[in-house]
């Protein structure tokens, strides 16, 4: 077979480049398969949804424990990609949440955390003034 054909050739094609294409294309890509991954408008563009420089993984989802679930597994495999990169793109830094206490979403929120065994911490006012004056 002709070389240059062979380099042409692919097994899957995957439209679209950003955060689900590209996820999609290394996954493939892991398994073996010749993937061109295809992108209207160029890598990193600012059409993209999910462009910019700075993106959240959060766990936090009312009462929806799929959601929860699904972004702890979401973090685990980032962060087995992003070792096999070699570049400190990922920073953990939590995330902070204000609302009234009787806030329904956040206690259905804090009853899931609980639920995945996901850690977190509650703040009552005096605390958090006094921890972020």
């Amino acid at each position: 077979m002709d070389l240059q054909k062979m380099q042409n050739t692919y097994d899957v094609a995957v439209i679209g480049a950003g955060v689900f294409g590209a996820w999609t294309a290394w996954h493939l890509a892991k398994r073996g398969q010749r993937v061109a991954l295809l992108e209207a408008y160029g890598p990193g563009h600012s059409r993209a949804s999910s462009g910019g420089e700075t993106r959240i993984i959060r766990m936090g989802y009312g009462a929806d424990e799929l959601y929860t679930r699904w972004s702890e597994r979401s973090l685990a495999e980032w962060k087995d990609f992003l070792g096999s990169v070699r570049q400190p793109l990922l920073l953990e830094t939590g995330v902070l949440w204000m609302a009234g206490k009787d806030d329904v979403r956040l206690r259905q929120t804090a009853a899931t955390l609980k639920r995945c065994g996901i850690n977190f911490v509650e703040y009552d006012r005096a605390s958090l003034e006094k921890r972020y004056p």
